[in-house]
């Protein structure tokens, strides 16, 4: 593919050297000496500010005695040429920057990317067909999905009117069994009914053009990559794979977040209300619309193991020990290593580490903030750790004080809720900018506060509260105010540790210490769960119900005293 603008070197050759930084800027000064790395001359101010740069700090210098005396600037491939920088438009894209994911000149370089972890894009080029594979096999897998949601779509949609039409048929025979006294009340179900065909049918009219939309994105931007492949312009197709990453997972996770957001009722019926024959004038409603195949507490659940993440350690001998999980993205999830101080990054479906950060204390609890943020509970510290991240780095940002020391967080409507100090405990709410909005230290309420998590309607607060001293073991619903409104206590179940609500409202809790996993309705009466009977030391849980994947932080067999794996479960109601 041609690249538009003017070439960075000129393709005659010159009887006389010139300095090809300052030529290329439109001055004519003569060389001092020549950079084996670089293949270039240098006047003599360049050349003794080459080495300060990071990135050619180590380049070999020759002087005017040793340089070579026949420049190759009329040897350069078109295949080593990119695009030319927005913000320096006669300077070439030569490097890409690892911490901002972008390419960048050698003035960007110099001048912004100075910390940064910076690649020659030209020696790092060279062999894009593996990784080419990999981006060409995600797009395909998205297309894929995509054309199927499609003919779900379609075929929900016939669905649909057939079920709504029977229901309309069945609110017309009813009518007719009981007097025009009805009309009102008639006319209000038939609103109902219509009006929740119409909204199923727009949904999968949504995941139908959603999905056609994503999947022509996504063809088009994999037929350039497949073009620059075969036109082998590497350095080009390096910088486009790098920016078509992002958008695979974006776009991915838009996939999925469309047909979560447009998800159909189940199986629709009319239920008659028989009682109304006798007693219509004491009812209000001439029936309901039932809806089939979402789940309740009631419900049984049943989960399937999938497979093991054995999470790695880039240094080091002491098994991992994962003590807080939160997904980030649809592959990405960022994982607390208590036992090792380490924050990480892991890559669920390759199984493969993707950055880390050592801690000054070992993290504790990990939650996901808004504008790619988290935050962390370190052990003995008096303060919440901020820190960022992208696709493929963590960084620390800032601390919260908060004055006590903190043991788990959580957050809710701009507001952190950290679970502070033993015996006793206690929980203190404060803002992003930390300041204390309120406390709750009434005596005897906590000893231990292990885990904090919120309901999905964000009234109610459930926390984890152990103190191993004592030996009491109690999980807690609360409000906004701090009033215990239900509490678990079982001599069966000790040291409770991570909780997570599911999608019908029921609680997740893992008992580390006695080695089980219990299911809570909102009410905190035990609900019945079939699959996690062998489970050794659960420290950590994580639902996500766009996929019903469920995640469990526990021990192996080799090592019974670290929750060193994460389990994968699949979810199903009865």
């Amino acid at each position: 593919m041609e690249v538009s603008g003017k070439l960075a070197v000129s393709s005659e050759q010159d009887s006389n050297l010139y300095c090809l930084p300052c030529d290329r800027d439109g001055l004519k000064e003569p060389d001092f000496g020549y950079c084996q790395d670089c293949e270039e001359y240098l006047c003599e101010s360049c050349y003794k500010h080459h080495r300060k740069p990071k990135p050619s700090m180590n380049h070999v210098l020759l002087d005017k005695d040793r340089m070579p005396q026949q420049s190759k600037s009329g040897n350069i491939k078109n295949d080593q040429i990119t695009d030319f920088c927005t913000k320096h438009s006669d300077k070439l894209l030569e490097f890409f920057c690892n911490t901002h994911n972008s390419d960048v000149c050698y003035v960007c370089m110099t001048l912004e990317h100075k910390h940064c972890k910076v690649d020659y894009i030209q020696n790092v080029s060279g062999n894009l067909s593996g990784e080419l594979e990999k981006l060409i096999y995600r797009m395909e897998t998205v297309i894929q999905k995509c054309k199927s949601n499609v003919k779900i779509a379609e075929t929900a949609t016939t669905n649909i009117e057939q079920m709504y039409k029977a229901v309309v048929e069945d609110i017309k025979v009813f009518r007719n069994e009981i007097n025009e006294c009805l009309d009102k009340m008639e006319a209000e179900i038939m609103r109902d009914a219509k009006t929740r065909a119409l909204t199923a049918k727009c949904k999968q009219e949504n995941v139908k053009t959603g999905s056609l939309h994503i999947a022509e994105g996504m063809s088009s931007t994999m037929s350039m990559l497949k073009f620059l492949g075969d036109e082998n312009k590497q350095n080009k197709l390096f910088i486009e794979m790098k920016h078509a990453g992002p958008q695979v997972s974006r776009l991915s996770d838009q996939e999925k977040q469309l047909v979560e957001d447009n998800k159909t009722d189940g199986e629709v019926n009319f239920i008659r209300n028989e009682m109304m024959l006798s007693q219509f004038k004491h009812n209000t409603s001439l029936g309901t619309i039932s809806t089939y195949g979402r789940p309740c507490a009631e419900s049984a659940v049943y989960v399937h193991y999938e497979r093991t993440i054995q999470v790695q350690n880039s240094s080091g001998n002491r098994q991992c020990n994962i003590s807080g999980m939160v997904l980030i993205s649809s592959t990405n999830m960022i994982v607390a290593d208590k036992n090792n101080n380490k924050i990480k990054m892991i890559n669920i479906d390759e199984e493969t580490l993707l950055s880390e950060i050592i801690l000054s204390s070992s993290p504790r609890d990990v939650i996901k903030l808004p504008q790619s943020r988290f935050a962390v509970a370190l052990c003995d510290k008096k303060f919440i750790q901020i820190m960022s991240y992208t696709d493929i780095s963590l960084s620390l940002d800032r601390r919260i004080d908060v004055g006590e020391i903190c043991y788990c967080v959580a957050y809710c409507q701009d507001k952190l809720v950290v679970g502070c100090n033993y015996n006793p405990g206690k929980l203190v709410i404060l803002d992003l900018d930390g300041n204390i909005i309120q406390v709750f230290d009434t005596p005897g309420l906590f000893d231990g506060p292990e885990k904090i998590v919120f309901n999905r309607d964000k009234k109610f607060m459930y926390v984890s509260d152990y103190f191993f001293c004592k030996g009491h073991s109690k999980c807690m619903k609360l409000d906004w105010q701090g009033n215990v409104l239900q509490r678990f206590e079982d001599q069966g179940y000790k040291c409770p540790q991570g909780i997570q609500e599911l999608e019908d409202g029921t609680l997740l809790v893992c008992y580390t210490e006695s080695s089980n996993i219990v299911r809570l309705s909102s009410s905190f009466k035990k609900c019945e769960i079939v699959g996690l009977e062998n489970i050794c030391n659960p420290l950590a849980v994580l639902y996500n119900d766009r996929d019903h994947k469920l995640y469990i932080s526990c021990s192996s067999e080799e090592e019974r005293y670290s929750s060193n794996i994460i389990k994968i479960f699949s979810v199903k109601w009865t």
